[in-house]
């Protein structure tokens, strides 16, 4: 049993030190889901509804609807009101730093890590989107 709760725990850690690199190291790449070794299908799994969405679709959300999104994130249910308090709507939320995150909104390392991979995994599918549209635009032509 003891082994079994050592593994999780090693488990958790790990997954928390992956999704702090993958952050951290996004920023110096435009495709961060591509170069890293925590890829998007881990992130999916981390982060599961979030997979979905496209960065077209939160642009449209509304400041209410940014807040049941953050609100809907495992450990982040309580920062919900500080993002409806500072009228972050969806292209305000698309725009966010993790700076901006952990600095100026004051949210603790480890939901701003899961908030922050969400909007990268918004811009992310949008970048896939658009190379999809130029890929098939180039086979045709």
């Amino acid at each position: 049993m003891a082994l079994k709760i050592l593994n999780l725990k090693y488990s958790a850690e790990q997954t928390q030190q992956a999704l702090h690199q993958s952050v951290f190291m996004s920023s110096m790449s435009a495709h961060p889901f591509r170069d890293l070794p925590l890829g998007r299908e881990q992130h999916c799994k981390l982060l599961p509804g979030v997979a979905d969405i496209q960065a077209s679709q939160v642009a449209q959300w509304t400041v209410e609807e940014v807040a049941e999104f953050v609100q809907s994130l495992l450990g982040c249910e309580e920062h919900a009101r500080c993002f409806k308090k500072e009228q972050i709507d969806g292209k305000a939320f698309l725009l966010l730093t993790q700076k901006d995150i952990v600095k100026v909104m004051k949210i603790k390392l480890g939901p701003a890590l899961k908030i922050y991979n969400s909007i990268l995994m918004f811009r992310n599918s949008q970048d896939l989107t658009e190379e999809d549209t130029v890929s098939g635009q180039e086979v045709r032509g």
